[in-house]
């Protein structure tokens, strides 16, 4: 496999005089990943099927509005394509440092609030791109996302036992969705993709799910992902977020996307990572818990760190 890919560096004259490559192994994404060494620098390529080649684009696009605005990410160094193997190619900064999930095994407390503030105000600042006048409006297809999995999961064999609370739950607030905004959306923010160096916040990774729609919606993965790792860094990206406490409009909609995502958790679970299905559940089980089974909007962990 490496001589294959060596044959595709070689023609990528960015690349001439590299030292090293290594294949990447971590994550879900259908592209080749591959760390490149040249002199002193390390380098992402990442390489696509030339059928995504509009979409890898938007995003190499993406990169560079984000490095314009100052937002701490991979900064894009080139985007092409080679066309006799069918393929286009992103090559893009290696972050330096370790993910933050890691370095919060030996961080304080205080230490993981203060990156959650840091990780709040650059989400912030992600938040205000808007999206493109084609995208269409936010509560139309976040409710046909929702439609689609809750119909997924009564297919299925498995179910909750309080699975009628929670679409109750949904039903009597999903009309929130109206006229919320379109912004760009991580739509994967959380402890993995964050990325630390020396216990400081370096930026923020992996932007190829992005997506546009509220920006509310970006805080899903804190209940379901970082909450269970650090109720200080939550905290501290919320208050960083808002620059204060923020008010029960907020809360509202965190609740009500922390419920709807049960269900997609769920069904994606089930289809597409199964070995993972019981970790699925206690995460399900700790947003349930911290909502009082949705008789609460704000999540006891807030309440009671304050």
């Amino acid at each position: 496999m490496l001589n294959i890919i060596e044959n595709v560096i070689d023609r990528i004259s960015f690349f001439n005089g590299y030292s090293s490559v290594e294949k990447v192994e971590k994550g879900y994404s259908l592209d080749n990943k591959y760390i490149v060494i040249k002199g002193l620098n390390k380098y992402l390529l990442r390489i696509s099927d030339i059928k995504y080649y509009q979409k890898r684009e938007a995003e190499y696009k993406l990169l560079q509005e984000l490095e314009d605005r100052r937002i701490q990410s991979q900064k894009p160094i080139l985007f092409g394509e080679i066309i006799n193997d069918n393929i286009c190619f992103m090559v893009i900064e290696y972050i330096e440092g370790i993910p933050a999930i890691e370095a919060f095994k030996k961080c304080s407390n205080s230490i993981q609030h203060q990156i959650g503030l840091e990780a709040g105000k650059e989400l912030y600042k992600i938040h205000q791109i808007k999206a493109p006048a084609h995208i269409s409006k936010w509560d139309e297809r976040q409710s046909k996302k929702y439609r689609y999995y809750l119909s997924e999961y009564e297919k299925g064999n498995f179910k909750l036992n309080i699975d009628n609370k929670i679409i109750g739950f949904i039903e009597d607030n999903i009309k929130l969705l109206t006229e919320r905004p379109n912004t760009l959306l991580h739509d994967d923010f959380h402890l993995e993709h964050i990325i630390l160096s020396d216990y400081k916040y370096k930026g923020i990774i992996d932007f190829n799910g992005y997506d546009y729609g509220d920006p509310y919606h970006d805080f899903y993965n804190l209940s379901l992902f970082s909450r269970r790792i650090s109720v200080p860094f939550v905290i501290g990206q919320i208050n960083g977020y808002f620059s204060a406490q923020p008010e029960d409009y907020f809360w509202k909609l965190y609740s009500l996307y922390s419920a709807m995502n049960i269900f997609s958790t769920i069904v994606w679970t089930k289809n597409y990572d199964p070995n993972s299905f019981d970790d699925a559940l206690e995460r399900i089980e700790i947003i349930l818990e911290d909502h009082d089974y949705f008789n609460s909007i704000k999540p006891k962990w807030y309440s009671s760190n304050l």
